[in-house]
């Protein structure tokens, strides 16, 4: 669990949710912040734009990776380091195949890289090869990820501008309604005061949405993206030196380069 992510959320949701309360007490409620069309129109139209600039299955990549802002890979780049450290030994000995249907002793699993790093190895493919693999699965992942955090920040710098729209689409409805004669009983100054509030609910979500959800999600994907290119930049370096059969000295020392001096692995 990513608990800077969540508790970035609670937080900002509980003063926000705490400002709107304190400063609707004297005015009957949070009950005029609520605007169902004003709702659609932000996130209706945003969606509906991105869908436009962007392929869908990159538009759905991004919602789909909301989640991810709070979940966390279940592992660190240490206890990567110290499964290939262990593997350099069945390297040397040319027993990597072993591996495949092994599990880490300190991991509950072990990584697909790892995996896929083992079997070229083992079936053995040249160096250059291997190399090429890695680089380019490397290559065209970080592009499908950045693609989707674009589309995301993409939602992001539409929902402000849609906000607009419908708060426009609120003022010409208003000024419409001014030139009619009003309803017996019903005051006009309070209906134009009321009609104007509704109007601007769209810039509010515009905003809300823009810089609270879409754009912060979006710099974490691509955060998040950047810390897998160094994960993948240390999976290339071990797979070169597994298949050069490098001791595992060695490779615990060229490894923990890719890691902070806090972080490093220290055989014991």
């Amino acid at each position: 669990m990513n608990l800077g992510a969540l508790i970035g959320l609670v937080l900002g949701l509980g003063i926000l949710i705490g400002a709107a309360a304190m400063g609707s007490a004297d005015t009957g409620g949070m009950g005029s912040l609520w605007d169902g069309i004003s709702m659609a129109i932000v996130v209706g139209g945003a969606f509906a734009a991105t869908c436009i600039a962007y392929p869908l299955t990159d538009v759905i990549a991004a919602l789909s990776g909301f989640p991810k802002v709070f979940s966390t890979q279940g592992f660190t780049l240490k206890d990567v380091v110290q499964d290939y450290v262990g593997l350099a030994e069945l390297a040397r000995k040319g027993e990597l195949a072993k591996a495949l249907d092994e599990k880490p002793d300190h991991m509950p699993f072990r990584l697909g890289s790892i995996k896929d790093t083992c079997r070229m190895i083992s079936d053995g493919l040249a160096k250059d090869d291997i190399r090429t693999i890695k680089e380019n699965q490397e290559q065209y992942r970080a592009l499908r990820e950045i693609k989707a955090a674009n589309a995301l920040a993409k939602m992001g710098e539409y929902a402000p501008s849609f906000g607009m729209i419908g708060t426009l689409f609120g003022l010409i409805f208003m000024l419409a309604g001014m030139a009619l004669p009003p309803a017996p009983g019903v005051d006009p100054t309070a209906a134009l005061i009321s009609n104007m509030a509704i109007a601007l609910i769209t810039t509010l979500y515009g905003a809300l949405f823009a810089f609270f959800f879409f754009m912060p999600f979006s710099d974490h994907l691509k955060y998040v993206n950047d810390d897998k290119k160094v994960e993948s930049a240390l999976h290339l370096e071990a797979a070169m030196l597994l298949y050069d059969k490098v001791h595992p000295i060695m490779v615990q020392e060229r490894l923990n380069a890719f890691l902070e001096r806090k972080d490093r692995f220290v055989d014991e």
